[in-house]
């Protein structure tokens, strides 16, 4: 019996000082110092969903697996490093000061109700539950800063933000991974329009338009264009390939990009109301490996090597061959080139 009692009283004496633990914690925090940061407990690995929303737009960032998406866009892959840095500049927002607390001040600074300038942020974690909301309203009259305040904190103040703290970004614009594929001019072994084929003369020698006739020469300004067409190519806009916007436009196989790994890419194009768009897949001639108990090491890694860039291919062409990818005119222009206009008279 004894030894219950005392059992007992260590347990109220324990809760007592978690308590009070709790409570100096709070009230620490509670204390405002100038260059302390908004969200200094946020989590960005825990992070699973990501809302974003400025007047009308609404954009939302959902993890799946190691990557995240866009919702709004077919979850169209997001931009990794964009995501990345939206969390990173929500970590490194600091307050300035208290302003204040109120329905009238929320109003005044417009973050409550919120007008077509404020900024929402909702982040979620993989069980739905939400970790932050908040709000960023209007700068002060000398723009230094931005009002915030977080709705998922009762009764929480409103602050000003210092000069260090950045914009965030919003609009599925900002996040979408619109790099759709990168191989540099060195890696491309021939390319093939529809009346022109540029290729090397002998295996190491530089890529040269072919059959350039007497009188004539290369315009090599346009035709390094065209051997670097797969450097950094990237879109505009994304839609998905059934979607009534693209599904009946012409397409036409404008370029075959080879490389020197022995895959390929072909790109077709198609315009419509002075819009141009593209549709591109990627090939390899690669159906099978042998490989005999006797075959060297080097030999292995190369056989391995091939197999690895067979498959990304493969993956590359069932993704991509969802989509229709609206690009820019600079590079709609370098797709319609022609043998003509690789062509100059000599000087």
């Amino acid at each position: 019996m004894q030894t219950n009692a005392t059992l007992a009283a260590l347990t109220v004496v324990l809760l007592a000082g978690s308590g009070w633990a709790y409570t100096s914690s709070v009230s620490e925090g509670d204390r405002f110092q100038r260059g302390q940061r908004f969200l200094p407990n946020l989590i960005p690995d825990e992070v699973a969903t990501i809302t974003i929303a400025k007047g009308d737009e609404v954009t939302t960032l959902q993890k799946r697996d190691d990557a995240f998406t866009v919702s709004e866009v077919h979850d169209y892959p997001a931009r990794n490093e964009s995501v990345n840095r939206f969390l990173r500049d929500l970590l490194d927002i600091e307050l300035e000061k208290e302003v204040g607390r109120g329905i009238d001040l929320a109003a005044s600074l417009e973050i409550d109700p919120p007008t077509d300038d404020t900024v929402e942020v909702a982040l979620m974690n993989s069980t739905a539950q939400e970790m932050v909301r908040l709000r960023i309203g209007t700068s002060p009259p000398d723009g230094t800063g931005r009002y915030v305040y977080r709705l998922d904190v009762e009764d929480a103040p409103i602050y000003l933000t210092t000069t260090n703290s950045r914009s965030l970004s919003t609009g599925s614009g900002a996040f979408l991974q619109k790099e759709i594929v990168d191989h540099p001019h060195a890696e491309v072994q021939r390319v093939e329009g529809s009346d022109f084929e540029i290729a090397a003369d002998e295996p190491e020698s530089p890529l040269r338009l072919q059959n350039v006739p007497a009188g004539r020469t290369e315009k090599s300004i346009e035709t390094n264009k065209l051997t670097s067409i797969l450097n950094r190519l990237g879109f505009d806009e994304v839609f998905r390939a059934d979607d009534a916007e693209v599904r009946d436009l012409q397409f036409d196989r404008t370029l075959r990009v080879d490389l020197k790994d022995g895959t390929r890419y072909l790109l077709s194009l198609a315009t419509s109301d002075n819009r141009s768009f593209l549709r591109i897949r990627g090939e390899h001639g690669l159906h099978r490996v042998e490989i005999a108990i006797d075959t060297p090491e080097d030999e292995l890694r190369e056989k391995a090597d091939q197999l690895s860039r067979g498959n990304a291919i493969e993956e590359f062409t069932a993704f991509h061959g969802s989509w229709v990818y609206e690009i820019s005119s600079v590079t709609a222009d370098t797709l319609r080139l022609t043998r003509s206009d690789l062509l100059e008279d000599e000087s």
